[in-house]
């Protein structure tokens, strides 16, 4: 939240700045059309600056393969009509990470450069243009096994830096000149593609001893939290949230191993199943009910949920993240046991 805050502030400083700086620019074109000057009043160079186009990216690590949403580009501009063509260099500059981890409260790492892929590092800005023909992108490498060692939990920081700025008079930006890319990680033992026909385990015959317990609110006209292990689909609970995330908990009584897990409802008069689990729900597994860790996140509505790798716990969580009006209704939960 700190950094968040600290980057609208700044975002906000800076457009404030931009439209101080381009009113004055509009005066000085007026007065003196016929000369054609774009440059900020009192500085004697073409400036190359960048756009603060700071992101957030994800690394998914899975038991199968790691998938990175970095995907970042960005091009470079100046502050006037380029007398000569006026080339640019934009590096990775790890220096800044310890004074942003600092001002945001972060604890955000290198990213190892073996990993880093930049094309278009340097740009060139043609003469009497004021933006450059190339677009730098940077992504993260496809080699998996290159990509297994980005797995800090703290995540990483990759500030990106105009370094040299050559011809036409041109200097480096003494403020707009630096971007930030954070990149978090997190696993997910969830197998998206999955279908019921990949799961190898069987139902759980006996659930007796079986207990849920929420932090939300059932509908009184429901049923019990419990019945979720009657085996009777038509007989569900129905919990809403109470202004948090809402979570189910579930105590098995023992541990299982299990490859997936099973969780829907339905009604009396319809053979028809619904999924109880939607886009956003994240599943936790513990082994006390009281330290969680998270298996992954389901992306689409379903009645199962598949993972990667069989997982062995007692505590099963199910979160769904408060929006103003969360719910979760399930009629049968069941895990295939292996």
């Amino acid at each position: 939240m700190g950094y968040k805050k600290n980057r609208q502030m700044r975002n906000l400083y800076k457009n404030i700045l931009l439209a101080g700086m381009f009113a004055l620019w509009v005066v000085g074109f007026s007065a003196c059309e016929d000369d054609e000057i774009y440059d900020f009043p009192g500085d004697e160079y073409n400036r190359v600056y960048m756009l603060d186009k700071s992101t957030e990216y994800k690394v998914v690590q899975t038991p199968i393969s790691t998938i990175s949403s970095v995907d970042f580009e960005t091009f470079l501009k100046c502050t006037q009509k380029a007398s000569e063509n006026i080339k640019a260099t934009v590096e990775v500059d790890n220096s800044l990470i310890d004074a942003f981890n600092k001002e945001n409260e972060t604890s955000y790492e290198a990213m190892p450069s073996s990993v880093i892929q930049i094309e278009n590092a340097t740009m060139t800005i043609p003469e009497g243009a004021m933006a450059a023909i190339d677009t730098l992108r940077l992504k993260l490498t496809d080699d998996e096994t290159a990509l297994e060692e980005v797995n800090s939990k703290n995540g990483y920081l990759i500030p990106l830096r105009i370094t040299t700025a050559e011809g036409g008079e041109s200097k480096v930006s003494t403020n707009f000149y630096t971007t930030y890319l954070i990149v978090t990680v997190t696993e997910d033992n969830v197998n998206h593609d999955a279908s019921e026909s990949d799961i190898t385990g069987t139902l759980v015959s006996d659930q007796s001893g079986w207990s849920a317990t929420t932090n939300g609110t059932t509908y009184s006209w429901s049923s019990p939290v419990n019945a979720i292990f009657d085996g009777n689909k038509s007989t569900y609970c129905y919990i809403r949230d109470s202004g948090e995330d809402l979570c189910l908990d579930i105590n098995m009584g023992k541990q299982y191993t299990f490859d997936a897990f099973t969780f829907y409802y339905g009604y009396s008069w319809s053979s028809y199943e619904y999924g109880s689990l939607t886009s956003g729900m994240t599943i936790y597994t513990s082994d006390d009910g009281i330290n969680w860790k998270s298996a992954g996140e389901i992306t689409s509505s379903s009645k199962i949920c598949v993972f990667y790798a069989p997982v062995t716990t007692q505590f099963i969580r199910i979160v769904n993240p408060y929006t103003g009006y969360t719910k979760i209704k399930g009629g049968i939960f069941n895990v295939y046991e292996k």
